[in-house]
């Protein structure tokens, strides 16, 4: 999805951090911000375009970025977990149990 900047509220990179929840009582790097603007975090890049040499967002191309990225991160988690399920089961009905 793009930014519509008449609809969204844009902000700098450096102001992510206050929008995104703190973890471990820290609240995100500047620089992790950056990164996931440029390179992005598992095959999703956070919305962003460079104006006079600033680079913008938004709060809900933040919200957008965060809630794909925690989806894949559960998706993950649970595939995993259903595979390591299906291995203990495969092990104990050769076990014989």
């Amino acid at each position: 999805m793009k930014i519509d900047f008449s609809k969204e509220q844009s902000i700098t990179l450096s102001q992510v951090p206050i929008h995104v929840p703190k973890r471990g009582g820290k609240k995100v790097h500047s620089s992790t911000v950056y990164r996931w603007a440029t390179k992005g975090v598992r095959g999703r890049i956070l919305e962003s375009v460079m104006v006079g040499g600033i680079r913008y967002t938004t709060i809900e191309a933040v919200r957008r970025f965060l809630t794909a990225n925690s989806q894949v991160v559960h998706i993950a988690k649970s595939s995993s977990q259903n595979e390591l399920e299906q291995a203990i089961e495969e092990e104990l009905r050769q076990a014989g149990v």
